[in-house]
C-alpha cells in the first residue's frame, strides 16, 4: 500500500482497519487487540537498566556475556527482518489473519510457524545474557508466554480460514524447536 502524503491521517486509518483494528476491538479484545499491546510493552520495558546490577564481575565473563548476548539479538533481528520480509502483504500485528490474506508456508516460515516471534525471543534472550539482569530474565519469560499465547489464538483462526494448516501444525514446529513450551505440534 502506497502512503499519500497529503493525507497521512486516512491512510494509517486505512492500514490499521485492515489489519483488522477497531474500536469496539480495542475495548474488548475482540482480535486479541491487548496481547499486542502487552508484547509491545514488555518489548519496550526491555530497554530499561539492568537490576540487579552486577558490579564485582571478572573481565573475561562480562566480555564473553556482551559477546554472546549481542550475537544472540543479532541474529534474532536477522530471523524476524526475514520472517517481516516473508510475510509480505501478508503481515498484520494482531493474531487474527486478514480476509484477504495467504497461508505463508516458505523460506523462513519452513523451518518455523512463527518466526517472527522465534526473532523477538532471541533479542530478548540476548539482552538478557547481555545484560546478566534478573529482571530482564522475568521480561524473556513474560514475552514467551504472551507470544505463545498469541500464536495459539493466531492458530485458531489459521486453521478455520485455512484447512491445509492442521497439516503444517503437525510438521512444522511453532516457534522454537525443541523447547516442549515453544514446539507444540498437535
Amino acid at each position: 500500500m502506497k502512503l499519500n502524503k497529503g493525507n497521512l491521517f486516512k491512510d494509517i486509518k486505512t492500514i490499521l482497519s485492515k489489519w483488522g483494528f477497531s474500536k469496539k476491538g480495542l475495548l474488548n479484545n475482540t482480535k486479541g487487540e491487548w496481547y499486542l499491546f502487552s508484547q509491545i510493552f514488555l518489548i519496550l520495558l526491555h530497554l530499561i537498566p539492568p537490576y540487579p546490577k552486577i558490579e564485582h564481575i571478572t573481565y573475561s565473563i562480562n566480555t564473553f556475556c556482551t559477546i554472546l548476548g549481542l550475537a544472540i539479538s543479532i541474529q534474532g533481528l536477522f530471523i524476524a527482518i526475514r520472517a517481516f520480509i516473508d510475510l509480505g502483504e501478508n503481515l498484520t500485528p494482531l493474531p487474527y489473519p486478514m480476509n484477504e490474506s495467504s497461508l505463508i508456508k516458505n523460506n523462513s516460515y519452513q523451518s518455523v510457524r512463527h518466526p517472527l516471534y522465534k526473532g523477538l525471543l532471541y533479542i530478548s534472550l540476548g539482552i538478557c545474557i547481555l545484560s546478566l539482569s534478573l529482571l530482564h530474565l522475568s521480561l524473556l519469560i513474560s514475552l514467551a508466554y504472551i507470544l505463545r499465547v498469541k500464536a495459539l489464538k493466531e492458530e485458531e483462526r489459521l486453521k478455520i480460514k485455512f484447512p491445509e494448516y492442521k497439516k503444517y501444525m503437525k510438521e512444522v514446529p511453532a516457534i522454537i524447536k525443541k523447547i516442549k513450551y515453544l514446539d507444540w505440534r498437535y
